[in-house]
């Protein structure tokens, strides 16, 4: 009985890694002109902009100048409380100073893939600020204030983001449109295919922002053939009030009489959403609250992602793939948004729900490996690697 339970344990063990590899083969066979078509499509991001400083945190310093770095945010937190009520202090290894902000990252990402992108955002004002030069020759800058900063403290299980926000805490629609220019701001949104209107929850008046586009621009224009995709993030929404993010997914359910929807979210934001839906925690797992999500948002996709897996969830059924597990990652920063361009260039590409879902964990895996935003060819790599490893 045991060598039984053993045996069919390996079995579905072989089973699980077989419909990888499959999973994986498919995609690299689907990508195989994938180039040549994304440098076809247009795409419109907006409206944030950041400058992050990356760093970790030392914990300890050797006397040959080698560092112990707190691994985790939970060893992080516990060395806080043991200090009590005494003061201290700790020296910051900086890594890098990098374009931030959930529109440039995920703009970056699309770009780099082949798309061109129209970003509109706080990049500087009157003129760019220099470090969004980096961006990828596909971006297209419009800005309309100065960037905010944000310092990104990284650790082997996530980040923490302080941030400066500066002009953010005050734009209103009011002043994107008056200093880009509607007839410009229509322009660009036509002759997109895929819409990214992302970090709501960092721009205070971002909703503003968003049921200006829904009543000024939107309306203003009609797209031949399939609906034009709206890909919303609302970023890390734990500090706004249960009043604004019900405002906010009213106004994201309108831009469904328009669009295609597709509203992301990660893990922590999915439980945030449900408790303003619901008015309790969830309790299930990630794809069954999705669901319940779902059934309210109205839209077109609910995408969520954590760690482990992502889920697409629509009328038809949840979608769900596991992630690549990356042994020493380079940078955790901008993953998600690396994620979210992957997503969307696999929608892009009219994938599947399944394969958009394996070129989303790759687009970030790839990413989060060598901490810059790959082209296909080098997602292919990542991908044919991945499936030799699982081969072993």
């Amino acid at each position: 009985m045991n060598f039984y339970i053993r045996t069919n344990a390996f079995a579905m063990k072989k089973s699980k890694e077989s419909s990888r590899i499959n999973e994986v083969r498919k995609l690299i066979d689907e990508l195989d002109n994938a180039k040549a078509t994304l440098q076809t499509k247009k795409v419109t991001a907006g409206f944030d902009g950041f400058i992050d400083t990356i760093v970790r945190i030392i914990k300890k310093k050797k006397e040959n100048g080698a560092v112990n770095l707190f691994k985790t945010k939970k060893e992080f937190g516990k060395y806080i409380l043991d200090k009590g009520e005494t003061s201290f202090s700790l020296e910051l290894e900086e890594r890098s100073s990098r374009i931030g902000g959930n529109m440039p990252i995920m703009a970056n990402g699309l770009a780099t893939l082949g798309a061109k992108v129209n970003c509109i955002g706080t990049l500087g004002y009157p003129h760019a600020h220099p470090i969004f030069n980096k961006l990828h020759p596909n971006c297209q800058l419009f800005s309309f204030a100065e960037p905010g900063y944000s310092t990104a403290y990284e650790f082997n299980d996530g980040k923490i983001l302080l941030a400066q926000m500066g002009e953010l805490n005050h734009l209103k629609w009011e002043q994107v449109k008056n200093i880009l220019g509607l007839e410009t701001i229509i322009s660009l949104f036509q002759e997109s295919e895929l819409l990214c209107l992302v970090n709501w929850s960092e721009i205070a008046m971002s909703t503003d922002i968003w049921r200006g586009v829904l009543k000024e621009v939107i309306p203003k224009y009609t797209i031949a053939g399939k609906k034009q995709i709206v890909f919303f993030d609302l970023a890390d929404c734990s500090k706004r009030s249960e009043e604004s993010i019900n405002e906010v997914l009213e106004t994201i359910k309108e831009y469904a009489n328009y669009s295609r929807v597709v509203l992301g979210l990660n893990k922590n934001e999915t439980m945030e959403i449900f408790k303003v839906l619901f008015g309790k925690s969830p309790k299930k797992e990630l794809p069954d609250i999705g669901e319940k999500i779902f059934e309210k948002a109205g839209i077109h996709t609910l995408l969520l992602h954590s760690s482990r897996e992502a889920s697409a969830i629509q009328s038809s059924g949840v979608h769900s793939v596991k992630s690549f597990f990356i042994k020493d990652p380079s940078v955790s920063t901008g993953a998600g948004d690396n994620f979210n361009a992957g997503f969307c260039a696999g929608q892009l590409l009219d994938l599947p729900l399944e394969s958009s879902l394996v070129l989303a964990h790759a687009n970030s895996g790839s990413f989060v490996q060598s901490a810059r935003s790959p082209q296909i060819s080098e997602v292919v790599d990542f991908l044919r690697k991945t499936n030799q490893e699982i081969k072993k």
